[in-house]
């Protein structure tokens, strides 16, 4: 989209240049003659300085091309910066599974099966598991804005911050980048998983990667990371977990039909 709105914008300028060029030197002068955009012919010594029009003119050129691209530029340094965070948090917090894998031994063991924690379980969790292998510099209680889910919010060094949960479905991580919990835009909130129940049944497994995008109940076709009632990915939506999922399937770069 970036390309497109620069290449209409070269355009634009060139035949208003263009324009520009013929109006200027083809207008009289004073004295009758025809000038040169702006310079008299060469056997005249003496410049003509721009007339306001063209001043204008050009100031009026610059004014539509910023507009025209700005805004695309802007949203595409957004992107880029929400994009990086993303993956370095994920790498981050599955680097630390792994080494506590190492160290703890099966992750089957980690979590008892339909128990809902307390927040000072959850604690002594994640002081356990992953808190020895990946820096954080401040801890909080934070309860889910609407279910009233308890959960750990654990600020990182870079600002941003996670919140995390244990309830008798498995295991939430919801990441904000911004640093703001409770921020439902999708611009910010991004979910995960780890050790969640394959259905609403009784079964439950690792996550592929540890911690993973927020799957729960997906049933594979990329459609319904937009469609669904409860996760789905779109404009509006409150809960939105299915987006990291959007983004981890285009390579971890944020598509052109994410709802930005």
């Amino acid at each position: 989209m970036t390309y497109g709105w620069w290449n209409a914008s070269k355009y634009v300028i060139a035949h208003l240049l263009r324009d520009l060029w013929i109006a200027s030197s083809q207008a009289p002068r004073n004295d009758g003659k025809k000038r040169f955009f702006g310079f008299h012919p060469q056997n005249d010594k003496k410049k003509a300085a721009f007339t306001l029009a063209e001043v204008l003119i050009t100031l009026g050129i610059i004014g539509i091309v910023a507009a025209m691209t700005l805004p695309t530029l802007i949203a595409n340094y957004q992107k880029k910066v929400v994009e990086t965070r993303l993956i370095s948090f994920y790498s981050k917090i599955n680097q630390a599974y792994r080494m506590s894998y190492a160290e703890n031994g099966d992750t089957a063991d980690w979590i008892i099966s339909d128990k809902n924690y307390s927040y000072n379980e959850m604690l002594d969790w994640l002081e356990k598991y992953i808190f020895p292998y990946m820096k954080h510099y401040d801890v909080k209680q934070c309860n889910g804005k609407t279910t009233g889910q308890i959960g750990v919010c654990v600020t990182i060094p870079d600002g941003s911050l996670y919140w995390f949960s244990i309830d008798n479905n498995g295991q939430d991580v919801v990441y904000f980048v911004n640093g703001v919990f409770g921020d439902i835009n999708p611009r910010n909130k991004f979910g995960f998983n780890f050790s969640k129940r394959v259905s609403f049944g009784s079964t439950y497994k690792q996550s592929m990667d540890f911690l993973d995008p927020y799957i729960l109940n997906w049933d594979g076709r990329r459609e319904s990371l937009f469609t669904d009632g409860t996760w789905g990915c779109r404009k509006g939506c409150t809960n939105c977990a299915y987006c990291t999922k959007l983004i981890q399937l285009n390579g971890w770069e944020i598509p052109d039909d994410y709802p930005w």
